[in-house]
């Protein structure tokens, strides 16, 4: 629940907020003649409102701050982040992996680890952490791979982050119709008709 400082701290920025909006409303960029036009009709629309509220101070100072503050309330309020999609944020990673590979066959984890915890994309990780989300990326840590002139560490290859970054093959749907007879039913054979013909034949 917010304590009267804090409502007071949104209030001061949220007018601070909403004086700037005014500001650039009155004087758009780049257009001074249009910001003369606004400018003096607001400075016209001033002085009626200020008699008004002075002739009627206990019904318009009061609707005029309260629609201030709610203005400013609303200026105020904290922006949520949206939810970052799962599977963007895989390809990103698979990308990161593979700008460090470079041009190689692949990398040993005992050198990706540092490059792409120093990176901006998951400075905020551990070794844990970045092995959790390399899994859950589905990149493939293989136990023994050769790099260069070291041979028998752990690593990833240029391949199967190339593979992850391939779009899907799109799924062969089977044709629906059948081949034969109705509903995939195969009609009776000849033969066994021309056998019963035969045999009901005096």
């Amino acid at each position: 629940m917010a304590t009267l400082r804090d409502a007071a701290s949104r209030v001061e920025r949220g007018s601070g907020i909403l004086a700037r909006r005014i500001g650039r409303a009155l004087t758009p960029e780049g257009r001074p003649v249009l910001a003369i036009i606004r400018i003096g009709a607001a400075c016209l629309a001033v002085p009626p409102l200020y008699l008004a509220i002075e002739r009627s101070p206990l019904i318009l100072a009061p609707l005029t701050l309260g629609i201030w503050c709610r203005r400013v309330w609303q200026a105020s309020a904290p922006v949520v982040p949206a939810a970052p999609d799962p599977e963007q944020t895989r390809r990103q990673l698979v990308q990161a992996v593979l700008e460090i590979v470079g041009a190689r066959p692949g990398i040993h984890l005992s050198e990706l680890y540092p490059r792409l915890l120093a990176s901006p994309w998951s400075a905020h990780l551990d070794e844990t952490r970045l092995r959790a989300a390399l899994t859950d990326a589905g990149i493939t840590i293989h136990r023994s791979m050769r790099v260069g002139d070291v041979e028998g560490r752990s690593g990833i290859k240029r391949a199967d982050l190339e593979a992850l970054l391939r779009p899907a093959p799109l799924s062969s749907v089977p044709d629906p119709s059948p081949a034969d007879g109705d509903a995939g039913q195969t009609p009776p054979e000849s033969g066994g008709e021309r056998a019963r013909e035969r045999a009901e034949t005096p």
